[in-house]
């Protein structure tokens, strides 16, 4: 692994455990086992660095993305292995990640924002595709769905305001995504939505 990306998957793992604010670049510097010069060679300031992490973290999902909808045996398939994916990053991130973001460093989270619209798209597909494999309802509208799912999601931003604190983000996230994929199913969708669920939610669990 080059210094670069070995910085970024670093600062990435500190980013989501403590927030933004809280990271420090001697801490980066102490977790890579490299020196503060080095470090400000390749990242000039912690702005540049964040920036980039947030943009290494996109890139990243969007690898895992393509390869479990290249692997999937169809669309729902596809989208219950986004959802497990998400789910292991909601429950590995601190509820202030994105809040440290949106405070401290906006044209950052700007340029976060700006890939909703994309990933809307790519989900409006996905629905798409479902609908002619007979798992999502004929009358479903696709871009409807997906602006729907994205903005429940987005919720899980703002956990503070959440008035029921026996629940985690986790169970939050899962009630959202998975009441979603049953309102859109049919009933053979319900079936692959349910054997996923039976199948993995004690290891998801875990």
């Amino acid at each position: 692994m080059e210094l670069r990306e070995k910085i970024l998957r670093t600062s990435m793992d500190l980013m989501m455990r403590i927030g933004p604010q809280s990271v420090t670049m001697d801490m980066v510097a102490r977790d890579c086992g490299i020196s503060k010069r080095t470090l400000y060679e390749t990242f000039p300031n912690k702005h540049n660095l964040i920036s980039d992490v947030i943009k290494y973290n996109q890139q990243q999902s969007n690898a895992k993305f393509n390869e479990i909808f290249e692997q999937a045996a169809n669309s729902f398939d596809a989208l219950m292995g986004v959802y497990t994916t998400a789910r292991e990053f909601i429950r590995k991130t601190s509820p202030v990640f994105i809040a440290d973001i949106k405070r401290l460093y906006p044209e950052v989270f700007d340029e976060y924002k700006a890939q909703e619209v994309n990933h809307m798209l790519s989900l409006a597909s996905v629905i798409h595709k479902a609908k002619e494999e007979g798992l999502a309802l004929p009358g479903i509208k696709c871009k409807i769905a997906a602006f729907i799912l994205t903005n429940n999601l987005k919720n899980l931003h703002n956990m503070q305001d959440f008035p029921f604190p026996e629940y985690s983000a986790t169970e939050v996230f899962d009630g959202a995504f998975l009441n979603f994929m049953r309102g859109i199913a049919t009933t053979r969708g319900l079936e692959i939505i349910e054997d996923y669920v039976h199948k993995h939610l004690l290891k998801l669990e875990g």
